[in-house]
């Protein structure tokens, strides 16, 4: 994940990854993604423990 904030100027950097994807069985970041704020996306990581990859076995 890269730095939300630029130490010297004090001010958000243009190319900052600030959207998270995170998995709703086990709370982990999965990856960051480009946004124009803080976004949040649950979703699932494909672990076996978190449901694996279909949705249905929640």
């Amino acid at each position: 994940m890269r730095t939300f904030m630029n130490m010297a100027t004090n001010q958000g950097d243009q190319g900052t990854d600030m959207g998270l994807i995170v998995c709703s069985g086990c709370n982990e970041v999965i990856d960051t993604l480009p946004t124009n704020g803080v976004k949040i996306i649950h979703g699932f990581c494909g672990k076996e423990e978190c449901g694996g990859n279909t949705p249905d076995s929640r």
